[in-house]
C-alpha cells in the first residue's frame, strides 16, 4: 500500500510534469493560427469552469470579502495575466527548454527582493546561487554557439520577474485565509475577463477555431492549468511546502526534454551548462525550508503556484 508520503511525492512530480507541457500545448496551439491574447482567454475561461465544477463537487466556498477581491484582482493581472502574457511570448523566440528555464529564476529574484525590500539576511547559499543563475543567464544570452533570441531570453526573465511579484504578495495573510482552490478559481476567471478585454478593445477575438486548437487549448487548460493546480496542492499536504517546491523544479527539466525530443531543439555545450547552472541555483534556494521573517505582509517564497500558465 503506498504511503501518504509517496502519493504526495507522486502528485506533486505528476503536477510538475504535466506543468512542464505547458509549451508543448502552447506552440502547437500557435501553430493552428492562434496568438498569445486568444490562447491565454480560451486557456484560462476553460480552466475557470474546470475548477469552478471541481469546487462544487467537493463543496469549497468561494465567497471572498472585498479586500480579498481586491488582492486577487492585483494578482490576477500581476500574477497571471502579465507573467503568462511575457512567458508564452518567449515561446515564439525561443526554444521551450530556455524559456521554461529562464522562467524558473523567479526564487533567486524572490530572495533578492526579500533582501533589499525587507531586509532578509543574504546567506552564503542564497549568494551562490544567485552567482550560479547570473553565470547561467550570461552562458544563454552572449551568444556563442547556437545564436540565442535576446527578445525570447529577456521576455522569459521578465515572466519570471513577474511571478516572484505574485510569490510576494500570494503571502498576504488575507489572502492565506481562504482555500488555495477558492484563489485559484477567482484568479483563473479574473484571468479570462483581463485577456477577454485586451481581445475585445483591441478587435482580436478569435471567434471561429479549429477543431485542433481547441485540442489543445482544452488539453492545455486541463493538464496544465487545471490538473497542475489540484495536484500540486493535494500532493502538498503529504508533503509540505518546502518538499514540494523542491520536487517542482521538474518542470523546466520537462519543458527542456520536451523542447528536444518533440521540437527538435538543439542542446548544445553552452546551453546545456546554461541550464545546469540555473536550475542547480534554484535547487539550492529551495532546499532552504527556513521562513523568511518578514514583518509585514510577505511571509515565505514557497508555497507555489496558482499556475502562471
Amino acid at each position: 500500500m503506498i504511503g501518504t508520503q509517496t502519493k504526495g511525492t507522486i502528485m506533486v512530480l505528476l503536477s510538475a510534469v504535466f506543468f512542464g507541457l505547458l509549451p508543448f500545448f502552447a506552440i502547437k496551439t500557435y501553430a493552428e493560427g492562434f496568438d498569445v491574447s486568444n490562447l491565454l482567454l480560451y486557456r484560462f475561461s476553460f480552466a475557470f469552469v474546470l475548477i469552478g465544477l471541481f469546487c462544487i463537487y467537493k463543496k469549497i466556498s468561494i465567497r471572498i470579502n472585498k479586500k480579498q477581491f481586491f488582492l486577487l484582482l492585483i494578482l490576477a493581472f500581476v500574477g497571471t495575466m502579465m507573467t503568462t502574457y511575457t512567458l508564452f511570448l518567449s515561446y515564439q523566440y525561443i526554444s521551450s527548454g530556455l524559456a521554461s528555464t529562464l522562467h524558473f529564476v523567479y526564487p533567486i529574484i524572490t530572495i533578492v527582493f526579500a533582501g533589499i525590500v525587507y531586509k532578509e539576511k543574504f546567506t552564503l547559499k542564497k549568494l551562490t546561487a544567485l552567482f550560479l543563475s547570473i553565470i547561467g543567464i550570461a552562458l544563454l544570452s552572449l551568444g556563442g554557439g547556437a545564436a540565442i533570441n535576446a527578445t525570447g531570453v529577456l521576455w522569459a526573465l521578465v515572466s519570471g520577474l513577474f511571478y516572484a511579484i505574485y510569490i510576494l504578495c500570494m503571502a498576504n495573510p488575507e489572502l492565506r485565509k481562504i482555500s488555495p482552490y477558492s484563489v485559484a478559481f477567482w484568479i483563473f476567471g479574473i484571468s479570462a475577463i483581463l485577456f477577454f478585454g485586451k481581445c475585445f478593445f483591441t478587435n482580436n477575438i478569435n471567434t471561429n477555431p479549429g477543431i485542433l486548437s481547441i485540442f489543445y487549448i482544452v488539453n492545455l487548460s486541463f493538464w496544465s492549468t487545471f490538473l497542475s493546480v489540484v495536484l500540486f496542492y493535494m500532493g502538498m499536504k503529504h508533503t509540505g511546502p518546502g518538499n514540494a517546491s523542491l520536487l517542482s523544479t521538474l518542470e523546466p527539466l520537462t519543458g527542456v526534454m520536451v523542447g528536444v525530443f518533440v521540437f527538435n531543439d538543439v542542446m548544445d555545450l553552452k546551453s546545456s551548462l546554461a541550464i545546469l547552472l540555473i536550475l542547480t541555483s534554484v535547487f539550492m534556494v529551495m532546499q532552504n525550508n527556513k521562513k523568511p521573517n518578514y514583518r509585514m505582509l510577505f511571509i515565505k517564497l514557497t508555497p507555489r503556484r496558482l499556475r502562471r500558465a
